[in-house]
This record gives structure tokens, sequence and C-alpha cells, in this order.
């Protein structure tokens, strides 16, 4: 079908009744490689006078069938990356807070221990505020 505009600037287009001419296009629709379909119905209108206003008809519905789905594509796109960056999202703040957790129970261990909470600060990273808080709610140690 790569050479169909030569093919639709036969006479026989102009002799075509309506029937024929919708049957051509659905089939065309249906069987043929990709066209420009723009240049296809554009050839058809000019060689089919007599159905100028159907040909537009079915040129509006191809359009619109065009964007359907290139929504129907761009949403799925857009789904798929979104469920992506969702994934990898979940995956950072999970290890995140495994890794805090994890920092909070060796500081739970460190301070049933007795040891400085200084040290503890600065080996677990916590934050003052967090060991004071840890130390507050008299949560025993892990094991």
């Amino acid at each position: 079908m790569r050479n169909a505009s030569k093919i639709f600037y036969l006479p026989f287009l102009a002799r075509l009744s309506k029937a024929q001419a919708i049957s051509l296009i659905r089939y065309l629709m249906q069987q043929a490689e990709p066209l420009d379909w723009d240049a296809f119905l554009r050839i058809l209108v000019e060689n089919t006078p007599r159905y100028r206003e159907e040909m537009m008809t079915v040129a509006e519905q191809l359009k619109l069938m065009g964007r359907n789905l290139g929504l129907q594509e761009g949403l799925k796109e857009g789904l798929q990356e979104g469920l992506q960056e969702g994934l990898q999202r979940g995956r950072s703040e999970g290890h995140k807070e495994g890794r805090s957790e994890q920092a909070r129970e060796i500081a739970r261990n460190m301070l049933a221990l007795g040891l400085n909470r200084v040290t503890i600060e600065s080996v677990t990273g916590l934050s003052r505020e967090d060991l004071s808080a840890l130390a507050d709610t008299g949560v025993p140690a892990g094991r």
C-alpha cells in the first residue's frame, strides 16, 4: 500500500457509489498498512465530489479515533511511569525508615548499657531530641 496515493488518482474513484466508497474506506482502515490518512482522504474527496460530506465525516471519525488511540497510549505510558516512580519512592522511603529504625534500636541498646549520650548521638546519627524521646519512652532494647 506504499503507493496508495497513485492508486487513488485513478478515474474509477469518481464512479464509486456511496456504499462502495464507504466500503473501500472501511476495508482500507482494517486491512491496509499504515497510510498517510490525511493525504488519502484528501485524494478521495477530490476524486469523489458527490460524497464530499460523507468523506469529511469519515475524516473526522478517523481523527477522533487517532486522538483516542494517542490518549490511550499516553495514559498507559503515564500510568507505567507513575507506577515505576511510586515503587522507587516506596523502596527509597522504606530503606530510609529501616535505617532510622535500626539507628533507634542501636541507641536503645547503647542507652541500656549506660553509654554516654554524646557517644550514642555520634554513633547512631540521632539528634539529641530523638535520643531524649527514646530515653523518655523507656522502651527496652530488643534481643
